[in-house]
């Protein structure tokens, strides 16, 4: 009679459950509620947060939430970039207020906080001396630039007509369709892929600009990298308590192979696309390409991406050389240094200063930085490779404790 009973309180239960679920979804479409994800997401954890213990349930709890956070993730995008900012520059000064704390660097024992207000000033001022010497010359080039551009097309036309074709003509090569096409279609169609590009660049930089010029964000960015740097260590305690007493020594060892991966990629990378930027406008110069100081500066930004910076680097430098004198000449040259250079880079530089830790396939790369830069735009490509790396490295932790775990069962 019992058994009978509970069974025929279960068999009501699902029908009450499967009813509240299909009104819920009647409630969500009349009232457009299923517009709001936070309703969403809390209708979906109120009805499985019950049923939690079966595999399935959690299974779906945690791709609900991962795509949850995402969502959140994607919409306070940009409120997000000063605060990362702020972690980014902490990252990299941190191993310097390590040492000038413990005195290592001038042999006196400091607090934390002045080595924090210390390296935060000396940095705060390298900043705006750079800027100050750097930001006119390149707005100066890129002002030029635009400029430029319909006298340079004439220029291109007119080494098409006068110096290309008579060229292939004496080589026996029929040139009508090819000069037709040269003449006409390849002038406009650089124009347009050129205008393109610049229109990006000049939506970057207007971007940062303004980012630059808000004084909340010009105060909030050095207020919070100094408290992340001074608080470096209670952060990182903070973070660990949040998890069960039972996790934090794993937690810890998570934290320390994190820390390598992501000290040496943020630390070292950013010196490698300074010193690519550097050999950029150094050997453009020689080459005599004009708006050296441009591409160089440009190349400090896109060399933190993989594939995509090299490619749009060598687009610029390409379309930029065909308004020389002799683009003919100039152009195998430019796209040989970039070769070269990233060549050099990948199998010297990069090794040397940022080391092996990151290794991500291609394909996995690529579809990361399309992802990225998706939910977060520009800063999302910045941040792909060292995000991912970081996710695959947890994903392979959490494979080995799991069959850890199997193989102790058995």
């Amino acid at each position: 009679m019992n058994d009978s009973t509970g069974n025929t309180y279960k068999i009501y239960e699902i029908i009450i459950s499967i009813t509240a679920l299909v009104l819920f979804g009647v409630l969500f479409t009349v009232t457009e509620l299923f517009h709001n994800p936070f309703i969403v997401f809390g209708v979906i954890l109120f009805v499985l947060i019950p049923f939690r213990k079966s595999k399935l349930i959690k299974i779906i709890i945690s791709l609900s939430s991962i795509i949850f956070s995402l969502w959140f993730i994607h919409s306070i995008s940009s409120l997000l970039a000063p605060f990362i900012a702020a972690l980014i520059i902490s990252y990299a000064l941190n191993p310097l207020v390590e040492k000038i704390s413990e005195g290592k660097l001038f042999g006196k024992k400091i607090s934390r906080t002045i080595a924090s207000a210390i390296i935060l000033v000396v940095f705060l001022m390298i900043s705006a001396a750079a800027i100050l010497l750097l930001a006119p010359p390149i707005a100066a080039q890129f002002t030029e630039l635009i400029k430029s551009l319909p006298g340079a097309l004439n220029d291109l036309q007119s080494w098409i007509n006068f110096i290309l074709i008579p060229k292939l003509n004496s080589y026996g090569i029929p040139t009508a369709d090819i000069q037709s096409k040269l003449s006409h279609e390849l002038p406009a169609k650089l124009e347009n892929m050129l205008n393109t590009l610049l229109s990006g660049l000049s939506g970057l930089f207007s971007g940062i600009s303004v980012v630059l010029t808000q004084v909340v964000n010009l105060i909030l960015i050095p207020f919070l990298t100094f408290y992340i740097m001074k608080d470096f260590d209670n952060l990182k305690t903070l973070v660990r308590d949040l998890f069960p007493p039972k996790s934090r020594d794993k937690v810890s060892e998570y934290y320390q192979k994190i820390d390598n991966l992501l000290g040496s990629f943020i630390r070292g990378q950013l010196i490698v696309s300074v010193i690519h930027g550097i050999i950029v406008y150094i050997f453009l110069s020689i080459l005599g390409v004009k708006f050296a100081v441009f591409l160089g500066a440009i190349g400090i930004v896109l060399n933190i991406i993989p594939y995509f910076g090299l490619l749009v680097e060598i687009t610029l430098a390409v379309i930029v050389s065909l308004f020389s004198g002799d683009p003919g000449f100039q152009i195998p040259l430019v796209i040989l240094l970039y070769l070269a250079l990233n060549l050099l880079e990948t199998s010297f530089i990069i090794p040397k200063i940022v080391g092996n830790r990151i290794g991500l396939h291609p394909a996995l790369l690529i579809l990361s930085l399309f992802v990225f830069s998706y939910f977060f735009g520009f800063i999302g490509m910045l941040i792909a490779l060292p995000t991912m790396s970081i996710i695959i490295m947890l994903f392979k932790e959490w494979l080995a404790s799991r069959d850890e775990k199997e193989t102790e069962e058995k």
